[in-house]
C-alpha cells in the first residue's frame, strides 16, 4: 500500500522534482504552479503544515522511501459544511500501478472516521483524464454528473466530471 503522511520540511526538494511536470500541471487546477520550483514546494509544505486537523498529505513510495504525490482536502462552507472535495496527484513514473487507487482508498476512509461531521467527499475531474476517473472508481467513488463546458484549462474549455463518495 500507498504509505501517506504529513509532509515534512525536507519533501521540499522531491516535491518541487516530482510537480514539475506539464503532464501533472496538465490535469489540476491553474492554481498548482506551472513550472513548479523549490520556492513553491516550500510555500506549500508551509501551508499545508499551518492547517488543523491536517488536511493534506504526502503519498510516498510503497515502501516509504520517497515522496511521489499529494492528497489532500478543500473544505466547502455554508450549506456545504459537511461536504469536502478531495483532490490528488502522483509523479508520473510512479502511475499504473494501482498507487493512487489504494491511496484515494485509504485517505477517503481516513477522512470519514476523523472528520465526524463530514457525510460527503467530492471529486472534479477534467474530461480526458481517464486515469484519474478509473482511480475514483475503483475506489468506491460514483459518477454523479457531467458538467458541460465548465472549466477552461490551457486555453480550451472542457467539460468536468463529477464523482462522490459518501459516508453509508
Amino acid at each position: 500500500m500507498a504509505p501517506l503522511r504529513p509532509y515534512a520540511e525536507g519533501d521540499y526538494i522531491s516535491l518541487a522534482i516530482a510537480a514539475n511536470t506539464p503532464k501533472i500541471a496538465r490535469w489540476m487546477r491553474n492554481t498548482f504552479p506551472q513550472p513548479y520550483t523549490a520556492d513553491n514546494a516550500k510555500a506549500w509544505i508551509s501551508f499545508a503544515d499551518s492547517v488543523f486537523p491536517p488536511r493534506d498529505f504526502a503519498i510516498c513510495r510503497p515502501d516509504g522511501s520517497a515522496f511521489i504525490g499529494g492528497i489532500g482536502l478543500k473544505a466547502r462552507t455554508d450549506i456545504h459544511h459537511r461536504t469536502m472535495e478531495i483532490g490528488y496527484w502522483l509523479s508520473e513514473y510512479y502511475r499504473h500501478q494501482g498507487i493512487a487507487t489504494e491511496a484515494v482508498t485509504a485517505f477517503s476512509g481516513w477522512v470519514f472516521a476523523n472528520f465526524e461531521k463530514l457525510v460527503r467527499l467530492d471529486a472534479e475531474v477534467f474530461y480526458g483524464n481517464r486515469a484519474s476517473h478509473r482511480v475514483l472508481e475503483k475506489a468506491g467513488f460514483e459518477f454523479e454528473g457531467r458538467r458541460r463546458k465548465a472549466v477552461e484549462k490551457l486555453g480550451v474549455v472542457i467539460d468536468a466530471l463529477t464523482y462522490r463518495k459518501v459516508k453509508e
